[in-house]
């Protein structure tokens, strides 16, 4: 009779058999099965809680964070990875990422293959990474590895394409020389829409939402693509977002070189400092911090870093004549600033290289972009730089910090150091003899001085 028991329990117990199970699910690499299949699956599984808990990726979509195989053949025949998500890596868009987890091959025969899990590949920051095939558990589920959005997580963080939406009124302003931050709108939205579905939070956490416009002045700036340069080149400035527990890199291919973009973040319920973070990198390193949306200064910014660069243009000219030293064949021309720029550091010519010069506390760093007009076409930059001459509102003259030679007679661009605050300044050539090539001593005699706006 107790046998008979145990063989209607054992009947009943097998009747109660899922449709699929591990030992239904024949995963196999390279025609043999893994081996432990469940196994690695879960040990992946508490790889990846390791990098959810550091904020490399967060969670999103539908399900729970969770690791498959990936078909790739026929029957069940899998690649050497599991697949960790539906995640999303910061910095990307607002649909799901998955995380590869390597497979090492520890042993194998002619039928099976016993595979040890290796560490996360995180994908770099706003990269992605998909999976190949169709996404497989060990229980014979599958599923597809585009999940569109769904309920972010903490750590979610999305650069995506600026569509029009609207958005309350901010107004928050970072730069450096080679880098400028405005934010334009704030929003805290319960959902968000995007070309993929709509966006919610999950609980505990709340939605942001940023619209920043860029200007990457490095890249329309020829001044900072010089060469060649003393030492390292001019670094490019790393841009942020400091939230509550976490700080966020802003991926720079993710943001447009000059036009718009929304942020769409989130944050803990209860609150904290939302800060946008700019770092000059480089010698003479410099941290910014600006609180959103209030716009809110924290710390000590550079007073001139806290003001506009300057129009990309201008024009006022100053007359000035270059000739001989015995007074034969003067040729009269003038000097136009075409552009003025303010700064904390300016690319500056060094005994045939560059390097980048920094203004010192309280002060500030003034470029003229310059352009000659009816003047020799002689390599005379080195020569009649020192003629130059910025006066100041008070009387004094400017410190002249550096140039760039141009192939002209006067430099390209010259460089002085000003008060911070400065307002306005006046250009001047001075008159005076210099040694020109081809030309050999000549006079130059300079006109009356040009005030240069610097209201910006």
């Amino acid at each position: 009779m107790r046998w008979l028991v145990l063989l209607l329990a054992l009947v009943a117990g097998g009747c109660a058999t899922p449709a699929f199970s591990a030992e239904q699910v024949r995963l196999t690499i390279g025609g043999r099965a893994v081996l432990d299949a469940p196994g690695l699956q879960a040990r992946a599984e508490a790889e990846l809680s390791y990098t959810l808990s550091f904020g490399y990726v967060a969670r999103t979509g539908q399900d729970a964070v969770s690791c498959w195989f990936a078909r790739t053949g026929d029957a069940f025949e899998v690649d050497t990875r599991l697949w960790c998500g539906p995640v999303q890596v910061p910095g990307t868009a607002a649909t799901t990422d998955w995380v590869p987890v390597p497979l090492k091959e520890v042993e194998r025969d002619d039928s099976s293959v016993r595979l040890e899990v290796q560490p996360p590949q995180v994908p770099a920051l706003g990269a992605r990474s998909t999976p190949v095939g169709k996404l497989v558990r060990t229980d014979g589920r599958e599923t597809s590895a585009d999940q569109g959005v769904g309920a972010a997580g903490p750590d979610f963080l999305a650069v995506l394409p600026d569509d029009g939406q609207i958005l309350d009124a901010a107004s928050a302003m970072v730069r450096d020389d080679q880098l400028e931050v405005h934010v334009t709108g704030y929003a805290t939205p319960a959902v968000w829409p995007t070309a993929e579905g709509d966006l919610r939070a999950e609980h505990g956490v709340a939605l942001r939402v940023l619209r920043v416009r860029v200007t990457r002045h490095s890249e329309v700036d020829s001044a900072f693509k010089q060469t060649p340069w003393r030492g390292w080149l001019p670094q490019l400035p790393e841009f942020a977002l400091d939230l509550p527990g976490r700080r966020h890199p802003l991926p720079a291919d993710r943001l447009p070189d000059n036009g718009s973009a929304l942020i769409v973040y989130t944050v803990p319920v209860a609150g904290g400092s939302e800060v946008l973070v700019l770092n000059t990198v480089g010698a003479k390193s410099l941290e910014q911090r600006v609180e959103v949306p209030s716009g809110q200064v924290l710390g000590n910014a550079p007073v001139v870093l806290r003001r506009a660069p300057g129009p990309e243009s201008m024009s006022v000219s100053t007359p000035v004549s270059v000739g001989s030293a015995v007074g034969s064949a003067e040729k009269v021309g003038s000097l136009e600033v075409v552009r003025a720029r303010l700064g904390r550091q300016r690319p500056v010519s060094s005994n045939g290289q560059h390097e980048l010069a920094t203004a010192g506390p309280g002060t500030a760093l003034l470029e003229l972009r310059l352009q000659g007009h009816g003047l020799p076409s002689v390599l005379g930059a080195g020569q009649t730089a020192g003629l130059m001459t910025v006066t100041l509102p008070g009387g004094g003259t400017a410190r002249q910090v550096g140039l760039r030679h141009g192939g002209d007679t006067f430099p390209v661009a010259v460089v002085f150091e000003v008060p911070e605050d400065v307002r306005s300044v006046t250009f001047s050539v001075a008159s005076g003899t210099v040694q020109l090539p081809q030309l050999g001593t000549v006079a130059v005699t300079g006109g009356p001085g040009v005030a240069v706006p610097l209201d910006f």
